[in-house]
């Protein structure tokens, strides 16, 4: 771990190699651990450190970019030479406005020592729990647990001084019989938030309750989705429309609805980079305060999140949401509002249906609506007369996923959170669909 003076050092001495007009330097720093395990033991145990620096220089409309984790002074030099040559080289954009200026964002706690100093024992012996889960029902159980810390920090020739430190603990368990699968995943910035040993229930019961599934016909169907199939649904919608870059280039599923009532009135989502039960991070790639933006409000398409640059374009300001992994805008600590129904209420109000714990490979097909091609996978279930009475194998799909919500029933009362990246986070509760398309059956 670097800290907060040597690492906004060590981007203040790289500002000063830079000739350009104006920069901007984004640090990124993991130390991970992380212990993979398979046929009920850890087969890799792995120590991980990188630090990469991201760099923006700008000449007159022209933006350039370089990315390095060479961090000699040489390697610096260099990239910040790059990312001056490069933006020489960009065509000029007359929307472009120039780095943004500072603005200090809120502090917020989300860094836990134990989870941070987490010892490659002490996940074994979270592993070893979740195999003799695994081994009294033998099943066979693979998967991994991490912990680390996540660095980020960026300095600007305008005066932006930013830095936060925050931690990470994740655990993702598969569980295979030799006709079922099962699935959990847990994540958290504080390891002891994690109930490891509900996660290896959770996914032993799948496999051990999904056994010879039978095939039913693809239609269309009432569905109970819990929280990993609803946490697909958010990060689609994020990374396929969410940004105002996508909706001021017109490929995002928001364009023609912002206003609209395209979603259920039960359906109110947000984003919120400072919100402790998430995966917090109080500033973006830019520095600038990441703020709520309710993108969903009880079925209206509300708005898109910013960065600097597409705010300038549409005259508002910076939600704070520069990613450094993509050109634009991203909301990335994500919530749903909960509703009023355990999960067993859910499935006990519905007549005929299936109950889906996961989707699994799933990709867009049309940006409109957010239509979304995939299939379910480790744990889908049939439910009749509010009753789940047996596994049925996986089936495909193409769905919109805007008119997916807008069928939206009832809403699950507890959330879950699911860090699929550190970065990216969501936190959901499950729901009742009126209707979900299925095209085919696997195999």
């Amino acid at each position: 771990m670097m800290g907060r003076e040597a690492a906004l050092a060590m981007l203040q001495k790289a500002l000063g190699y830079s000739k350009a007009q104006e920069t901007d330097i984004y640090l990124n720093a993991q130390d991970l651990g992380l212990s993979r395990f398979a046929g009920g033991a850890i087969h890799q145990n792995v120590a991980h450190s990188n630090i990469v620096l991201n760099i923006r220089s700008v000449t007159g409309k022209r933006l350039g970019r370089a990315t390095t984790n060479d961090l000699s002074e040489a390697g610096v030099r260099k990239a910040v030479e790059a990312a001056h040559q490069n933006a020489v080289l960009m065509p000029e954009d007359p929307a472009f406005e120039g780095l943004p200026q500072p603005s200090e964002a809120a502090k917020v706690d989300s860094f836990d020592e134990a989870t941070a100093f987490c010892s490659p024992e002490a996940r074994a012996q979270i592993v070893r729990g979740v195999c003799l889960q695994g081994a009294e029902h033998e099943l066979n159980v693979s998967g991994a647990c991490r912990t680390g810390v996540q660095e980020t920090a960026v300095v600007s020739s305008h005066g932006v001084r930013a830095y936060h430190a925050g931690t990470f603990a994740g655990l993702i368990i598969n569980t295979m019989s030799g006709s079922s699968a099962g699935w959990a995943k847990g994540g958290s910035w504080r390891l002891s938030d994690m109930d490891t040993e509900a996660l290896g229930r959770e996914a032993v019961s799948k496999a051990v309750d999904g056994r010879e599934p039978v095939a039913i016909e693809p239609g269309r169907y009432p569905v109970v989705l819990d929280t990993y199939a609803v946490d697909d649904i958010l990060e689609a919608l994020s990374l396929y429309g969410m940004g105002a870059q996508a909706v001021q280039e017109g490929r995002s599923w928001m364009n023609d609805i912002i206003g609209d009532q395209a979603m259920s009135p039960s359906v109110t989502i947000w984003d919120d980079g400072s919100a402790p039960h998430g995966w917090p991070v109080p500033f973006d790639a830019e520095g600038m305060p990441r703020r709520r933006v309710d993108i969903i409000n009880q079925g209206v398409v509300n708005t898109p999140v910013h960065n600097s640059y597409t705010a300038g374009k549409a005259g508002t300001v910076s939600t704070g949401h520069q990613a450094y992994f993509t050109g634009g805008p991203i909301a990335s600590n994500l919530f749903m509002q909960e509703g009023g129904s355990s999960l067993d209420e859910l499935i006990g109000s519905t007549e005929w249906g299936i109950y889906i714990t996961r989707f699994f490979y799933t990709r867009l097909a049309h940006s409109k609506g957010c239509v979304m091609t995939g299939m379910t996978r480790d744990g889908t279930f049939m439910i009749e007369n509010g009753q789940i009475t047996h596994p049925v194998k996986d089936l495909r799909f193409t769905q919109s996923y805007v008119e997916a919500l807008a069928g939206v029933e009832h809403v699950g009362s507890k959330s879950k959170l699911v860090l699929n990246e550190v970065g990216f986070a969501t936190r959901v509760p499950a729901l009742k669909l009126s209707s979900f398309n299925f095209t085919g059956v696997t195999v």
